[in-house]
């Protein structure tokens, strides 16, 4: 049996949640692996390339997270007294 096939049965006996568990750190695997060669810097991109890689970045993130609590985005919570 292959390392795919393998991964595969694995896989299915997996319940929903930890399938997307085993899905993100692929995706982590994954972004690790790209060489940092072939990444452009920010600089070199217009602000539609920017503005797109962030929205991706964004929709990347679990929609069902918990947010920030409310006393965090006070601006008197962001200076020390």
């Amino acid at each position: 049996m292959n390392t795919e096939q393998l991964l595969l049965d694995k896989w299915r006996d997996l319940t929903a949640d930890k399938q997307q568990e085993v899905l993100d750190f692929v995706d982590f695997i994954w972004h690790k692996s790209i060489p940092e060669k072939h990444a452009l810097p920010l600089n070199s991109l217009t602000t539609a390339e920017r503005v797109k890689r962030w929205i991706d970045w964004a929709e990347s993130h679990d929609k069902d997270s918990p947010g920030l609590p409310d006393e965090a985005l006070r601006r008197d919570s962001i200076y020390e007294d």
